[in-house]
This record gives C-alpha cells, sequence and structure tokens, in this order.
C-alpha cells in the first residue's frame, strides 16, 4: 500500500471510486433519482481534473500493491462556520473490492498527518458502516452539529464527526 498526493492522471480514477462508491453504499439511503445525478462522466473527471491541478486542498490517494489507485481521501479548509475546527476531511471512499484492507484507516492518518491539527467530517445518517468506521478510528460522534441539505425535496441528513 502506498499513500500519495493526487496527481492529474488519477482523477479517472478518482471519478470511478467516487460514483461507484455513492451507488453502492447509499442505495438503500438515498432515492435512485439523485443517485443518478452522481454517475461516472468525463465532466466528473474533469472536475476531479480541476481540483487537482488547483493544489488548494489536501487530495490522497491509496495504492495497492500493483499500483492501482483504490481509494482517495479529499479534504481542506473548514467549510462550516459553526465549528471551531479548522479543517474538513469532504470525502473519504475505498473501492468496494477493498474494503477493510486498512486503506481507509491509512488515508485518514495521512489527512491528519497533512493538516496536523483536528478536524471534523460529515456522515450521512444511516450509513452505519462509516460511523462505525470513524468512531472505530477516533471520530467523536457530535450530533450538536448535524446538518441537513434538500435535494429536489429529498431531506439529506448528516452527522458530524470530530477527530481530535
Amino acid at each position: 500500500m502506498k499513500i500519495r498526493y493526487a496527481e492529474v492522471f488519477d482523477a479517472f480514477l478518482i471519478a470511478q471510486i467516487h460514483c461507484n462508491c455513492w451507488q453502492k453504499a447509499y442505495a438503500n439511503l438515498i432515492p435512485q433519482f439523485i443517485l443518478q445525478k452522481r454517475n461516472f462522466s468525463s465532466e466528473r473527471v474533469l472536475r476531479w481534473e480541476n481540483r487537482i491541478k488547483a493544489h488548494k486542498d489536501v487530495i490522497l490517494v491509496a495504492e495497492n500493491n500493483d499500483g492501482k489507485v483504490v481509494a482517495f481521501a479529499w479534504g481542506g479548509k473548514a467549510r462550516d462556520e459553526n465549528i471551531f475546527l479548522n479543517f474538513e476531511l469532504y470525502a473519504l471512499y475505498v473501492d468496494d473490492a477493498c474494503q477493510n484492507l486498512g486503506y481507509g484507516s491509512a488515508l485518514i492518518k495521512a489527512f491528519a498527518n497533512e493538516v496536523k491539527e483536528g478536524f471534523y467530517l460529515f456522515a450521512l445518517k444511516g450509513n452505519e458502516k462509516a460511523y462505525n468506521f470513524y468512531i472505530k478510528k477516533g471520530g467523536i460522534l457530535k450530533p450538536e452539529y448535524a446538518k441537513q441539505q434538500e435535494d429536489e425535496g429529498f431531506v439529506l441528513e448528516e452527522d458530524c464527526f470530530f477527530f481530535i
């Protein structure tokens, strides 16, 4: 396993992992019409390329022993003004075939080392697998910072986890 900064050529696999994980992890939590908007596309790859090129955020990838990107973490400056921590982990996804092999743990550790202070993340309510993982990795559930977003009439509820 190797953890490194994402390069532009990683955008395709990052986008693919991102979309595949959304489809699988949220299939029973989010209506299909919303998930369909998260399909893999050249536009999504281009967004990842631009994100990587901008060097504004921390985007890390995990490679398997064959050098293939199988997971990624994306984070940066905190986006929620109500939370006192300065950094947020925006996304952490591991290819389904590579889960429970330490990639997610390594990425959380690498992100924490990169920002050198506490951070927070949001997880979709009902995603028990993610909740259990974050708690196992030292995340502290902070329900007072829960948030809701509406997407085409459907309310997405997310809980906040602190890593301090």
